[in-house]
């Protein structure tokens, strides 16, 4: 039972990250390049997690920057920094997401804790958020 829950969460942070920044390609009509549909999407996955049990804590709301990205040829509305934090019932850190130091790019880290995600024992990985 708990190694589905931890498979479960691990699918839902995923997810998460994945909703939480937008699609490079869906905003291209928005004249301001932001993504409306994404904090939608985002807080009803973050809710899920919590529903599974998890708590998440907003260490640093995330900023958003309007960055230029030259392989797309493009300025996005982009999360260039913030960090959350999500912990177990005992109160336990068990993973986050850290969105940078404000530097303009397309890059975030995801770090869980390899004693309660074993299957997954790298730690942390860092991901493009508009993939």
């Amino acid at each position: 039972m708990k190694s589905s829950s931890y498979i479960l969460f691990a699918f839902t942070l995923i997810a998460s990250i994945l909703l939480v920044s937008c699609d490079k390609e869906s905003d291209s009509s928005d004249e301001n390049n932001t993504c409306t549909e994404c904090s939608d999407n985002s807080a009803q996955v973050r809710l899920a997690i919590q529903n599974d049990g998890y708590t998440e804590i907003e260490v640093n709301p995330i900023q958003k920057e309007e960055c230029y990205f030259e392989e797309w040829d493009k300025s996005l509305m982009t999360p260039v920094y913030g960090l959350f934090e999500y912990y177990n019932a005992d109160g336990m850190w068990v993973a986050s997401i850290d969105y940078g130091d404000g530097s303009c790019d397309n890059q975030a880290t995801k770090s869980w804790d390899t004693s309660v995600f074993p299957d997954n024992p790298e730690g942390s990985l860092e991901f493009s958020i508009f993939e």
